[in-house]
């Protein structure tokens, strides 16, 4: 089930890394939203057994394995458990957001530009020079300003991500038996350096631009 999940996560990410370096950046949000769904769902397949069973339960009836999907598995009851788990089992982070905050934030932002939105679509139609000066209409591709606030967002959605399944193989799943200390080293050497990141460039995207919902 780990590999299963892992090996989907790898692929997303892949695809949203290939679509941004493009310039596909509307395409690249919309990928990055599916990058989010299969965290979620990982991260509750490790901290929920039921959640894990209805992962790994499927019915041959197209109707009853959508129903099934639909109680246990969309992306809002995975959202709905990954919150109140977080409230219960809080991880501390050098910013003023928790992580909750980021998640509904991230998940907001990214939707905009999924659904039918004609301001996203504005802007992926003509992303800007880094001047804030327009570009020509993006037919084929075309890297704008706005990848920051996209390589921004993913950024502190994977920073917490990675948090969060360090946490929980290690003290629920007991990976310190399996793999040492070691490996959790291996884990939190990657949150440190996004740590490094996260501190060095986000705060002043943030400044920037403020997350959805916590302007005010």
């Amino acid at each position: 089930m780990l590999y299963v999940l892992t090996s989907n996560l790898a692929h997303a990410m892949q695809a949203f890394r290939l679509l941004i370096l493009h310039g596909f950046e509307s395409q690249a949000r919309a990928a990055f939203r599916g990058v989010v769904e299969i965290a979620d769902l990982l991260i509750m397949v490790l901290a929920d057994e039921a959640t894990y069973r209805a992962y790994v339960t499927s019915f041959e009836d197209g109707k009853t394995n959508y129903q099934h999907w639909k109680k246990h598995l969309s992306p809002a009851v995975i959202r709905a458990s990954l919150s109140k788990f977080e409230a219960d089992d809080r991880i501390s982070l050098p910013i003023d957001m928790t992580p909750e905050e980021i998640r509904k934030d991230n998940y907001a932002w990214l939707s905009r530009f999924v659904h039918f939105d004609y301001a996203a679509h504005v802007v992926a139609a003509h992303p800007s020079h880094p001047d804030g000066q327009w570009q020509r209409m993006a037919m084929l591709g075309n890297v704008g300003e706005i990848s920051k606030a996209t390589l921004a967002h993913s950024l502190v959605y994977l920073w917490i991500s990675l948090l969060r399944l360090e946490k929980l193989l290690f003290e629920k799943h007991g990976w310190d038996r399996l793999r040492g200390d070691r490996n959790r080293a291996w884990f939190r050497y990657r949150a440190r350096a996004l740590d490094e990141l996260f501190l060095a460039y986000l705060p002043t995207f943030w400044e920037e631009d403020m997350p959805l919902g916590l302007d005010g």
